[in-house]
């Protein structure tokens, strides 16, 4: 099959391939989570968990797609695509296997959407919920102006103003901080955290800590899109516990610590994010965090169009012929059609799951 056979159009035809990828290439289905949501056609919703590798070895990579929904489709196709490429019997070394979990957010891969059923952004969801949530002023200063509950060019224009005003800086980009660091006021909002641990997010730390605890070295990658260098990779990575230079199984990376500050925000510092889970979790061991942005274009625009689809599903009706309009952009912004993308993000994710696979035999 060409690389581009192993993604997909659509969330069940993205299982599909997986699972029938997985069973082919002599891996094993561990569990199917039922989300208790449905899909726009009423589908039912499943995260699955497989393994390729031998049970109960003590270094795992953790493969994860569709934390933020949409994004799926290119974390499934690279699932898929290594699979299927047959990798793991030259890569992966003794008394290594490889963790495998699809669609972790299923019902916003099926709608295809970044949040999940209670629109909250998955990676925001990852935090200590008994405790006060994460304070972010700049959103609480600017909510009405990042998610009014009416868009048109002129409320549009008006809020651009005001953010601006707000900055000082009427020529700079967007504020990262109030829109991307996440917020837990509004429910109807962008960047949502949630009030509570979602299911999505209980469901991963069950299998944390079914099929991962068991390990005592682990590397997990957690797989998302959006904007940058058209087709390019960036795999952030925290190794900071992990007792080792992890960085240095990987030719390409950028340790997140390093990321640079914008408006006062950076990646290190936003709350919530799924690549902690196992960091934070199991103590003891020794654990690699990984994020890897494939990059889908260089373009503004990508926040406005993230507000305006969160408003269409708040105040709008998202089948209005403007709706689908913003949605067809959205999953542009996300899973771009252009045939090249796929094989060039798919050649960038066998590289890097064969220098995890390399770190880990040699850790």
């Amino acid at each position: 099959m060409a690389s581009t056979g192993f993604f997909a159009e659509s969330y069940e035809e993205a299982r599909a391939k997986f699972l029938s990828a997985l069973d082919e290439a002599g891996g094993t289905r561990l569990a199917d989570f039922h989300n208790p949501a449905k899909g726009p056609a009423g589908e039912a919703l499943w995260t699955d968990v497989g393994r390729l590798g031998p049970a109960g070895a003590r270094k795992l990579l953790v493969l994860v797609s569709g934390t933020h929904g949409i994004e799926g489709f290119c974390g499934s196709g690279c699932q898929t695509g290594w699979l299927a490429g047959r990798y793991g019997r030259r890569d992966l070394p003794d008394g290594v296997t490889v963790l495998f979990v699809h669609a972790i957010n299923p019902y916003g891969f099926a709608w295809q959407r970044r949040v999940n059923e209670d629109n909250v952004d998955l990676n925001r969801n990852f935090l200590d919920h008994a405790k006060p949530y994460p304070v972010n002023a700049d959103y609480q200063a600017l909510q009405a102006h990042i998610n009014p509950d009416v868009w048109t060019p002129e409320v549009v224009a008006e809020a651009e103003a005001a953010i601006a005003a707000h900055h000082g800086n009427p020529k700079g980009p967007f504020l990262a901080k109030a829109i991307h660091g996440g917020q837990y006021v509004n429910p109807r909002g962008t960047f949502y955290g949630g009030d509570k641990a979602t299911w999505s997010n209980r469901t991963f730390r069950e299998i944390v800590e079914t099929f991962v605890a068991p390990a005592s070295e682990v590397c997990l990658i957690d797989y998302h899109t959006g904007n940058g260098v058209y087709g390019f990779c960036d795999l952030f990575v925290d190794d900071r516990v992990a007792g080792t230079r992890s960085r240095d199984w990987f030719e390409h990376c950028t340790p997140i610590e390093a990321v640079p500050v914008e408006h006062g925000h950076a990646q290190s510092d936003v709350p919530g994010l799924l690549m902690y889970v196992a960091r934070d979790t199991l103590p003891g061991r020794r654990v690699t965090s990984c994020l890897v942005e494939m990059r889908t274009r260089s373009q503004d625009g990508l926040q406005n169009a993230i507000r305006e689809e969160n408003w269409l599903f708040q105040h709008g009706d998202p089948d209005s012929p403007r709706g689908r309009e913003v949605r067809a952009g959205v999953r542009e912004l996300f899973y771009p059609s252009a045939p090249e993308w796929k094989p060039m993000v798919l050649r960038q994710s066998n590289a890097m799951i064969g220098e995890a696979l390399d770190g880990l035999g040699r850790a």
